[in-house]
């Protein structure tokens, strides 16, 4: 199952020492690029002037996102939101046959 994740800084990021915040970011582009290899991150990007980032995970649960999520070095300093993603051609064919279902109730 894949799931979208969006990043947000928080505001305690630039609180950190430069060495100490270049530390977390090289440990964190290490750690990702782990993550890619193994097949749990499939895509991400930045959103430049936003200090956001998204990306596209591979999970078999919530579970095993939030464990992917608690394993980020930098972590602590960002806010994460995380949305199950659903395959958009099955979603509309569920969404024809409701529509198909409601016109045989509902008849002209």
């Amino acid at each position: 199952m894949k799931f979208l994740i969006i990043t947000s800084v928080k505001d305690t990021m630039p609180t950190l020492p430069p060495a100490v915040a270049r530390q977390l970011f090289e440990a964190t582009v290490a750690w990702m690029n782990e993550q890619k290899q193994a097949g749990k991150v499939l895509e991400i990007y930045s959103i430049p002037g936003w200090r956001r980032s998204i990306g596209i995970s591979e999970g078999d649960s919530a579970e095993e996102i939030a464990r992917l999520i608690a394993g980020v070095p930098i972590g602590g300093f960002l806010d994460f939101e995380v949305y199950p993603l659903a395959d958009f051609n099955e979603v509309m064919k569920a969404n024809i046959e409701a529509f198909k279902r409601a016109e045989q109730r509902f008849p002209r």
